[in-house]
């Protein structure tokens, strides 16, 4: 570690310590706002996912180079991404779920694993259930309707969707960590631009070391409560002495 950075270290020590109350009050408020987003605000949501393996049609020619085959379909899988969030797919999903509390809302994703010919299609929902449902019947209706846009031999379901009873979103723990940090980080912020706009000379030193001023005296600092009790006694002494003359 470099002299700078032991000096910043140092310095963000010095100002934490000088403004304790302010940066863990700080930290709280920021941690206060994200649990209420997290546990009050935001909905949970639900992630189910369904697995299939998509074959094509080999002509005996076609079999000699099966190797190559193979190869293309893995490069297929993409195509077929684009045709499962395509508008032909899921209108149908859609339209055969239309009694399915969140299924019209429900957000789709494909994912494919290198070099295979099985992909996942998952289903997010506010519901468990519908996400199982929704992954499901996307399956099902791409089984249907896949086999007339190319020429694909059988989709199988390698594994069907079940309702995960487990939240995907949001994730409790992560952002309480991630607000507990983000919020000591900003009180901390705050402290230092603070101390570094505080103009309030506390000291001597502080006079002729960092504002390179002379010190030409100290004057107290004289409570009000003080100089009432100090005008009451030289008001009784004036009158003391107008009465002697």
């Amino acid at each position: 570690m470099t002299d700078k950075y032991k000096s910043f270290f140092s310095y963000s020590i010095d100002v934490l310590k000088k403004h304790l109350i302010l940066v863990f009050s700080v930290t709280a408020i920021v941690l206060i706002l994200v649990g209420v987003l997290t546990f009050g605000v935001m909905k949970p949501k639900y992630t189910s996912t369904t697995q299939l393996l998509v074959n094509q049609k080999l002509s005996k020619d076609q079999l000699a180079v099966q190797a190559q085959q193979a190869q293309s379909d893995i490069q297929r899988v993409y195509t077929y991404k684009d045709i499962i969030t395509s508008p032909v797919i899921q209108k149908t999903v859609k339209k055969e779920l239309k009694q399915e509390p969140g299924a019209k809302n429900s957000k789709l994703s494909v994912q494919s694993q290198q070099n295979s010919q099985v992909f996942s299609v998952s289903a997010t929902t506010n519901n468990p259930y519908t996400s199982s449902d929704v992954a499901n019947e996307t399956a099902k209706v791409f089984q249907r309707k896949v086999k007339n846009m190319m020429d694909i031999n059988s989709v199988i379901v390698v594994s069907k969707a079940t309702p995960k009873m487990k939240p995907t979103s949001p994730q409790y723990v992560l952002n309480m960590v991630l607000g507990l940090v983000f919020g000591f980080i900003l009180g901390i912020s705050i402290a230092i631009f603070r101390e570094e706009n505080d103009k309030i000379v506390s000291d001597i030193d502080y006079l002729n070391t960092t504002l390179g001023l002379n010190n030409l005296g100290i004057i107290t600092e004289i409570d009000e409560k003080d100089m009432d009790n100090n005008k009451r006694k030289n008001s009784s002494r004036s009158s003391e002495h107008r009465r002697r003359v």
